[in-house]
């Protein structure tokens, strides 16, 4: 008898070892995520994932608003899977505010084979009204690979995002102008780019977007195409000295030597100079004044912006590119002077530019000032108009002294001409400027 009530209690201790640790019994209730950020529009669904390793059995979906309960989705299927993914159609509704509760069950034969059950509620504010957008002033016209202005006023209390959207790629971002709502600022035309498109973007927290296209007349710029002959002496010389600075690796054929400094060089320093110039610094601008750029007074133009460079080598084409900048010589080892106020960003060798010096002019704007034999300002000064910050040079892929001079806006190149002429300044950006400032203060 005694060992029949051993066997009973092995029985009882081992079925409850098994209930216990088994995962037909597993204790833990499904995970319920919910992706929001407090805010609906009621148009885009709300996505709702469910997570149970014994797999999901139920949900139900429930939605309170303004005291009235609906059902929006709800099913029972044990093959549901151990994740569900809902995306949740919200009904329309006057309220301002929404609650939704979500009820899940796994198949676990927990709590007596009903399984584990869990709740989660949301509350979400209900925004169905899209943003307020205006042009306040534009420039007349932008020129492929040139800049232009544009203010603007973009109002919501719910307010997420807003910005320029050129041909649906390139992002300039928005500062804060004179009063709280209206915005600048600088844009470009990408000198790869055959045609341009400009809208204003703004988006809430629900999801409302609007989009205001800003009129610009095209103004068609005729860059230069040019045949360069590439020697052994460049690549012997210059090419395979750029290399070994940046300590890569050099090829043994004279072609591919130069298609790796021309290519995939100057991808690298072509990404490092956008990701130097592509910020806007200043929280907030009541005025932007800039005079014309004239880092070397006295020189010859040995190369324009936008010049489409075809490269040859014992007859054969063998690379392109296009030039990114403004090549300006005068004597060895000429002054180079700041036309503006501004700060030092950047003070660095960058592969093909050579030692450049890269500053900052606010809302956007910068000057690049590439192939240098010397600084004479360091990362973080501030330069006045007139202030010498270099000396010309022939570092980087170049073999004689000048100054490659670029101007970038919110990180893409534009033509330098266009910020060397007073009257193109005064017309296009300081005029737009200044006119929105006007109109914004009656």
């Amino acid at each position: 008898m005694k060992k029949i009530w051993i066997l009973l209690l092995v029985l009882i201790i081992g079925g409850a070892g098994f209930v216990y640790f088994s995962p037909v019994f597993e204790k833990n209730p499904p995970d319920i995520q919910i992706e929001n950020n407090g805010f609906t529009n009621l148009k885009k669904p709300l996505k709702v994932i469910l997570k149970d390793d014994s797999g999901i059995r139920y949900y139900r979906v429930t939605m309170i608003a303004g005291g009235n309960v609906s059902e929006l989705a709800t099913l029972t299927d044990p093959s549901m899977g151990k994740e569900v993914v809902l995306n949740i159609k919200l009904p329309k509704t006057n309220a301002k505010e929404i609650k939704i509760k979500i009820t899940a069950a796994d198949n676990s034969k927990w709590h007596f084979f009903a399984g584990n059950e869990a709740e989660k509620s949301i509350i979400l504010k209900v925004d169905t009204t899209a943003p307020l957008t205006e042009i306040i002033n534009n420039s007349y016209a932008i020129g492929n690979g040139g800049s232009a202005a544009v203010v603007v006023r973009v109002s919501d209390e719910n307010l997420k995002d807003k910005y320029v959207m050129v041909n649906g790629k390139y992002r300039f971002n928005l500062t804060p102008f004179v009063k709280d709502g209206y915005y600048v600022a600088l844009i470009a035309w990408p000198v790869e780019e055959k045609t341009f498109d400009a809208e204003l973007v703004a988006e809430d927290m629900a999801g409302n977007v609007v989009k205001e296209h800003i009129p610009y007349y095209w103004r068609k710029y005729r860059y230069t195409k040019s045949k360069i002959k590439i020697s052994d002496r460049f690549v012997n010389s210059v090419a395979k000295r750029v290399l070994g600075k940046l300590n890569l690796t050099i090829p043994n054929d004279p072609v591919e030597i130069f298609k790796k400094i021309n290519e995939t060089v100057r991808a690298a320093n072509e990404k490092e100079i956008y990701d130097l110039t592509n910020r806007i610094y200043e929280d907030k601008i009541n005025s932007f004044s800039i005079a014309r750029f004239n880092p070397l007074p006295g020189s010859a133009v040995r190369a324009y912006f936008g010049e489409q460079r075809t490269y040859y080598y014992k007859g054969e084409q063998i690379s392109r590119a296009i030039h990114k900048g403004i090549d300006l010589a005068k004597i060895k080892r000429a002054k180079i002077y700041s036309s503006n106020y501004g700060k030092v960003i950047a003070a660095k060798y960058i592969g093909i530019y050579g030692n450049t010096l890269i500053v900052y002019h606010k809302l956007g704007l910068y000057t690049l000032y590439g192939h240098t034999s010397v600084f004479k300002v360091k990362v973080g000064d501030s330069v006045r108009r007139g202030q010498v910050i270099a000396r010309t040079g022939a570092s980087g892929a170049v073999f004689g002294d000048h100054l490659h001079f670029g101007v970038y806006v919110q990180g893409y190149a534009v033509n330098p001409i266009e910020w060397m002429d007073p009257k193109w300044i005064k017309l296009n950006i300081t005029n737009i400027i200044n006119g929105a400032k006007r109109i914004i203060n009656k």
